[in-house]
């Protein structure tokens, strides 16, 4: 039976916000030009040292040096997608065995928010659900590309629509490999139907929310604006993935498992996407290195 809420769950989100806001804005903004100063000195180091020397004493390989930037952006992105890959694949081989720790968590934090419900949190969490579903994602989806189109942002209107229909025929093909069905649904807030892993909620607002805080952090905006961008995506991302488990139409385990496959998915699009700019300015700035895109 839902109990009355000690804290009005409205202030939930907003705790939420305020707090990565903080860490982002603070704590990672000097931990950003920590690592691009690294990075930048590192991919230096090795252009200097090494490729370029290399390139020099073989000259058909000669046109490659200007493309060196998209090698190390590739190979860093496949070291993040394969991670994230890795981690998908271990939760996926743990779902379904009753000994492992998955399993059994998997029930201990279902039944727990069933006995735990708050008649506001339900209704809260009802209506921030909505946005990581099939209407909500599209709603979204549609807004901000007619708002990039509006702004002639045509290369990231298309990287938006492609990466989250991409993801949603991903998550379809994988619900259909592990066919794994959903907790009680007599138990259950919401109506579900269909198979239950990987959350198409948690992976689909992942990699929507993910791809609208990607676009924000390619604009020339000051920090205060990104991290502010940032925050709020991973508060949606955050409060999707539990209102699913709350809401008991999930387990735990399904969200983990959208979250895996929706970061290498996005980070798959992502590098394809950063890519394809850098090649297209590379090509019409004649062969000057380039830097961050505007995504025109």
């Amino acid at each position: 039976m839902a109990q009355p809420s000690l804290l009005h769950p409205f202030a939930i989100p907003i705790i939420i916000f305020l707090t990565l806001w903080v860490l982002f804005y603070l704590p990672l903004a000097g931990v950003g030009r920590l690592v691009r100063g690294a990075a930048k000195k590192a991919s230096t180091w090795v252009a200097q040292r090494r490729l370029i020397k290399w390139i020099a004493g073989h000259r058909r390989w000669h046109g490659l040096r200007p493309y060196l930037p998209l090698v190390v952006v590739l190979l860093l992105g496949a070291v993040a997608a394969a991670v994230a890959a890795e981690l998908f694949v271990d939760v996926a081989e743990r779902i379904g065995k009753s000994t492992s720790m998955v399993y059994r968590t998997d029930r201990t934090v279902h039944d727990w928010f069933v006995r735990e419900r708050r008649s506001g949190l339900t209704s809260l969490l009802k209506t921030i659900t909505f946005f990581g579903g099939s209407a909500g994602i599209a709603l979204v989806v549609g807004t901000m590309t007619a708002l990039l189109l509006a702004f002639k942002e045509r290369a990231n209107a298309a990287y938006l629509v492609a990466t989250a229909l991409g993801g949603m025929v991903l998550n379809t093909v994988l619900k259909l490999l592990f066919a794994r069905t959903r907790p009680d649904l007599a138990s259950a807030a919401v109506v579900a139907s269909w198979y239950s892993f990987p959350s198409g909620h948690a992976m689909e607002s992942f990699i929507v929310y993910g791809a609208l805080a990607y676009i924000t952090l390619r604009q020339p905006w000051p920090w205060k604006v990104d991290s502010a961008v940032l925050a709020l995506g991973v508060t949606m991302v955050i409060l999707i993935g539990l209102s699913r488990v709350y809401l008991g139409v999930h387990w735990l385990s399904d969200i983990a498992g959208g979250w895996s496959a929706g970061t290498a998915w996005l980070v798959a699009c992502s590098v394809g996407f950063d890519m394809v700019l850098r090649l297209r300015q590379h090509r019409r700035k004649g062969g000057h290195a380039v830097g961050r895109s505007d995504g025109t």
